[in-house]
């Protein structure tokens, strides 16, 4: 059992998977039309983007050495994600500028261009980049890939009726890039003490108590967003709100 969680842990799965599953329950919940091989896509993405993050430079140094199991899942996942891409039939240029973004993004977490290293130990880039990707990926490319195929009513129920589509993409990936910042931050939290000093989270620049304030700031511009996007609390989803109150709860750990 300890060797499939380690392996679970150590492949991405359990990211990949929760990377899915915000995406599923925010777009079901919102009636944004997603079709299945987007989110096959997405759980790819996921595993081959984190394991290049995280591996990258071991199996550059070590190409026969590390854990040819966890390379043979990644190269899978890439090339299953490469094929899922060409179903999605990526062709206008502002959904090809969003995927170059998030592609330069990884490559930047990665290469060393800052100070030796990659921008993962700039002050903050690792808590952005991730929030920036999440939020490109979950709402801004699939609705401007699919925003007419989203059922009419809908259309009608949402603020969408006096707005243009890109403000409608543009709030709810708003939403999702605050919203992944709140969730990242307790986790910056708890590994205070096993990150290294260069790293430059959050806790470590500005200390707990302040990233727990701004975390919970962030939550509350979640709920302001929200209301913002609805106009009347009967419209509101309370599953979003009892997410919001969850991760409230996690701030109350860290003392």
């Amino acid at each position: 059992m300890k060797i499939i969680l380690d392996f679970y842990i150590r492949s991405s799965l359990h990211v990949a998977i929760c990377f899915v599953a915000l995406a599923i329950v925010y777009n079901g919940t919102h009636g944004l039309y997603v079709p299945i091989h987007y989110y096959i896509f997405l759980f790819c993405c996921a595993i081959a983007g984190y394991n290049l993050i995280k591996y990258g430079f071991i199996w550059l140094k070590k190409p026969l050495g590390f854990n040819f199991i966890l390379k043979l899942l990644s190269f899978m996942a890439t090339v299953v994600a490469l094929a899922m891409l060409i179903k999605l039939e990526i062709g206008k240029y502002l959904q090809l500028i969003l995927l170059m973004i998030i592609t330069a993004i990884n490559m930047l977490y990665v290469l060393p261009i800052w100070k030796g290293h990659g921008l993962r130990y700039s002050p903050f880039f690792k808590l952005f980049s991730v929030s920036i990707v999440w939020a490109i990926l979950i709402i801004a490319i699939p609705q401007f890939l699919y925003s007419e195929t989203t059922p009419v009513t809908y259309l009608i129920d949402d603020y969408r009726l006096h707005f243009f589509v890109s403000n409608y993409v543009e709030l709810h990936t708003l939403k999702i890039f605050v919203l992944v910042i709140a969730l990242c931050i307790p986790f910056e939290i708890r590994d205070l003490k096993y990150d290294e000093e260069r790293l430059q989270t959050l806790p470590q620049v500005l200390g707990v108590q302040v990233s727990k304030y701004i975390g919970l700031c962030l939550c509350g511009l979640y709920l302001l967003l929200l209301f913002f996007q609805k106009f009347k609390i009967e419209d509101i989803q309370y599953s979003e709100i009892m997410m919001i109150i969850i991760n409230w709860s996690s701030y109350m750990v860290f003392r």
